[in-house]
């Protein structure tokens, strides 16, 4: 059976950078972790690969070691390929292009989309059978990626249409649930963000696959993501994209009127209360 080392040569570089520096120095865990304020056994831990070194232990070891930020660096290059490791295949490029994009439009079927999410609801999502490690990276990758895309200099414009049913599936509980709530109405607020509503009644084709996504860049390149059972599909197609794009004006136009849907998220806010 592969040990934590064979797993991840970036966790064991880290901690073979740790050890050598550690005896270089003449320093014994103890006399390390009585300098830097943790404990030696957290220090052996990271040697030996059975934790990842925190962004505050690698900044205290770059400063203690004068290492010029080579710590740090070595921990961002854990961060990204744990972050990596946890995404769907094909999801990290999609990350990539989204936070280039100028224009995003999506249709979400049964949950909130990511880019809207809190994070407690996002952490519902992710709670079963999950590691809380792996929870928790999700989450401030998630965190992140909003950032990246509507928390930028010039961010982004997100369209976005919900099914009704995302407003009822009360996802981590009434708590989670109302703060979710209350943070679309927040958003609907925003200048370049625009959230509709699907009614129960609108049953269209163009909305029966799942939820999708199309990017518009900077050049205006359109890119297309499906996501749904067994699918996970990133296209830049000319076909492809046309035919999403076509859904995507197919579901907005039969959504609520953004005064409409602010009202209903509004309403469905203040039955949780």
């Amino acid at each position: 059976m592969p040990t934590q080392r064979d797993q991840d040569p970036l966790l064991e570089t880290f901690a073979d950078e740790l050890r050598f520096r550690r005896e270089e120095a003449g320093l014994s865990r103890n006399k390390l972790a009585e300098a830097l304020g943790c404990t030696p056994q957290w220090i052996g831990k990271v040697e030996s690969c059975e934790k990842p070194p925190s962004e505050a232990f690698a900044q205290d070891l770059d400063t203690y070691f004068a290492a010029n930020g080579m710590f740090h660096r070595h921990w961002e290059k854990i961060r990204k390929h744990r972050r990596t490791r946890v995404l769907l295949p094909g999801f990290p490029k999609f990350i990539e292009l989204e936070a280039q994009a100028t224009l995003v439009r999506a249709f979400a079927p049964q949950i909130v989309p990511g880019l809207l999410q809190t994070a407690d609801y996002t952490r519902a999502l992710t709670r079963t059978g999950q590691s809380p490690a792996t929870i928790d990276e999700r989450v401030s990758a998630r965190m992140e990626r909003q950032a990246a895309v509507f928390d930028r200099e010039t961010p982004a414009h997100g369209w976005f249409v919900l099914d009704e049913a995302v407003l009822h599936r009360a996802v981590g509980g009434p708590e989670v649930m109302r703060a979710q709530l209350a943070r679309l109405c927040d958003l609907i607020s925003s200048p370049n963000i625009h959230v509709r509503v699907l009614p129960f009644e609108s049953i269209i084709g163009a909305g029966l696959d799942g939820m999708f996504i199309i990017l518009t860049l900077g050049d205006d390149t359109e890119i297309a993501y499906h996501e749904g059972p067994g699918v996970n599909q990133l296209s830049q197609d000319p076909t492809t994209v046309n035919e999403y794009r076509m859904r995507f004006d197919l579901v907005m136009g039969e959504s609520y009127p953004r005064s409409e849907s602010i009202k209903m998220i509004t309403k469905m806010l203040e039955n949780l209360r």
